[in-house]
């Protein structure tokens, strides 16, 4: 058994574009990132585009939350497509087929406020996430409460 996952970050490169396939209306959105390598030694960083693609409800959510220039966690499936060119070259793509996408844009802003609340005190949610319900405990209070006490070990 084998299993094909893959989990990148990235700027947006490309905007998304929705659509929908012809015979069972089903949504689709493609956008691309740009990916980093991790630095070399010599200090040289290199840079690839790599196509994200989303289907059904997530690709609804990444058509209206997602924006160029948006930093995003993709986790998905990757795809190598093989293809020939106008010229009569044979070519291969990767993509991704993603399963989740989470833009870290709304996750933490530019002032390096924690998800939830921006400088000026408005509040937002990050891509595909609900808001939690009145009265609802935070998940900082659940882990307080948890570990409140440095003697007792939880398990």
């Amino acid at each position: 058994m084998s299993i094909s996952k893959i989990v990148v970050s990235g700027r947006v490169v490309r905007a998304p574009e929705k659509r929908f396939t012809p015979n069972g209306n089903v949504a689709v959105t493609e956008f691309a990132i740009a990916v980093e390598s991790p630095a070399r030694p010599d200090g040289t960083v290199e840079t690839q585009a790599v196509k994200v693609i989303t289907w059904r409800d997530l690709a609804e959510r990444c058509a209206q939350e997602v924006k160029k220039g948006d930093l995003v966690a993709v986790d998905g499936r990757l795809q190598i497509n093989s293809y020939t060119s106008s010229e009569g070259q044979r070519r291969r793509d990767a993509e991704i087929e993603a399963s989740n996408v989470e833009n870290l844009s709304l996750t933490v802003n530019s002032s390096g406020s924690a998800a939830g609340e921006e400088s000026d005190g408005r509040s937002f949610v990050k891509a595909g996430a609900a808001r939690p319900a009145a009265g609802a405990r935070q998940p900082n209070e659940e882990i307080d409460a948890l570990f409140g006490n440095e003697d007792e070990i939880p398990f």
